[in-house]
């Protein structure tokens, strides 16, 4: 599920101000031959139930393991976790996200499970979204193993469509399509609504499709970006229009989800988390449906997963790595997929989250996870160079030039991926 919106900028100075403190030294060995207590960090009240029943079934198959659960609010969380390592109170086994990854490794924060994952009881990354698995590596070491992972489609309100007399989206449709649907629906809708909405907060939701559409891919591998480029610029040019023209909701009036499910937008750019309180909405659950996003030159998109790490400060790390590796089981990500919440990153087991939804098809999801790429992540501060490229994107959106504003905005975020 997606927090990647929110800004925490602030958290690379305090990791580099922490790891000042000494490393105790590993205590594993004797210690995990007597009953061991592991302290399991994350952040989703949502998903605190189905972690608790797997930490209680591991429980009972590891009698000599305890598993303490603490939860922490997403906007405390890095801050908390960053504070506890550089105290030597770090959990064991903790969750971690694509754009803190790098901050954390390049700290030394993260035990390598390279080493772990040459048991053959370990879990199959081959099985798990290659995009996940990738995501997490740093200098060809396994630090994470994928949890779940997400995608981004379109949903689109039947009702509304039928008003303005327009042909419902399927999967085959372009970018053009989409263009011209939103035209006709601008025609046949009233003045209070719109054809579409995105997330323009989080590019993850909105641009960052776009500009992997066109065929840009964002981070380059020389420390580069190509957000300025002749692809992107038509890129801007092309929301920027629709925006214009009335046939996009203008960023800033409203969350593009809450529009949405207010029956007061056609179509909406929408993460999979959204999947769950959308077919559980009386008010749009019986006419809605759910469609890839439109081809524009390639079909892509952006896919961020969620993982588990374990501290590299860990006194119990075999202890830990046995939970890590119950927790990456087939079971458990069936576990995962029951719940509806997130999508298992096991390509085994992600079609029962979608076979779980039995009133709206949403394998547009699952469909899109063959061409998903990493959510883009470069330097030891993605959430800076991300911000902005999301200030000099709102001036865009608002009416100025991008072939004047977009060149410096790309020359001061590469400044922040070369860090």
């Amino acid at each position: 599920m997606s927090t990647l919106n929110k800004n925490n900028i602030a958290l690379a100075c305090l990791i580099s101000c922490l790891l000042a403190t000494p490393v105790v030294a590993n205590a594993e060995g004797q210690a995990d031959a007597k009953p061991v207590k592991l302290r399991y960090t994350l952040w989703d009240r949502n998903q605190l139930p189905g972690e608790q029943q797997l930490v209680n079934e591991f429980e009972k198959n590891n009698p000599n393991i305890k598993v303490e659960i603490e939860l922490t609010p997403y906007d405390q969380y890095f801050i908390k976790l960053s504070s506890a390592v550089g105290g030597n109170v770090a959990p064991d086994v903790f969750w971690m996200n694509m754009p803190n990854f790098q901050q954390y490794v390049k700290n030394g924060m993260l035990e390598p499970l390279s080493g772990y994952l040459k048991d053959n009881s370990s879990p199959n990354l081959d099985d798990f979204v290659k995009s996940s698995v990738d995501a997490y590596q740093y200098q060809s070491k396994q630090y994470a193993i994928p949890r779940d992972i997400d995608a981004i489609a379109v949903w689109y309100n039947k009702k509304m469509f039928d008003q303005a007399r327009v042909a419902y989206p399927d999967k085959n449709w372009t970018w053009d399509d989409l263009k011209q649907k939103t035209a006709q629906l601008r025609k046949g809708l009233d003045q209070h609504s719109y054809p579409l909405a995105m997330e323009f907060s989080s590019g993850q939701d909105s641009y960052f499709n776009l500009l992997l559409q066109a065929g840009d891919k964002i981070v380059l591998p020389d420390g580069k970006t190509d957000i300025a480029n002749d692809k992107a610029i038509a890129v801007y040019r092309d929301v920027q229009g629709m925006l214009n023209a009335g046939l996009i909701q203008p960023p800033g009036e409203m969350e593009a989800s809450d529009v949405f499910q207010s029956n007061r937008v056609a179509m909406v750019y929408a993460g999979s988390w959204w999947a769950l309180p959308f077919s559980q909405n009386e008010l749009i659950k019986d006419h809605i449906g759910v469609v890839p996003m439109p081809k524009m030159a390639e079909q892509a998109g952006v896919s961020h997963s969620l993982a588990f790490s374990m501290s590299a400060k860990s006194q119990h790390k075999d202890a830990a790595w046995k939970f890590i590796e119950f927790m990456s089981s087939e079971h458990a990500q069936q576990t995962l997929a029951t719940g509806k919440v997130v999508i298992p990153a096991n390509q085994k087991v992600a079609n029962e989250w979608a076979a779980g939804f039995k009133d709206i098809d949403v394998s547009a999801y699952i469909d899109s996870l063959a061409f998903s790429h990493k959510y883009p992540t470069a330097g030891s501060n993605t959430a800076k160079w991300n911000s902005i490229l999301n200030d000099g994107l709102k001036k865009v959106w608002t009416g100025n030039d991008p072939e004047k504003v977009m060149p410096g905005v790309a020359k001061r975020v590469e400044r922040e991926m070369q860090k």
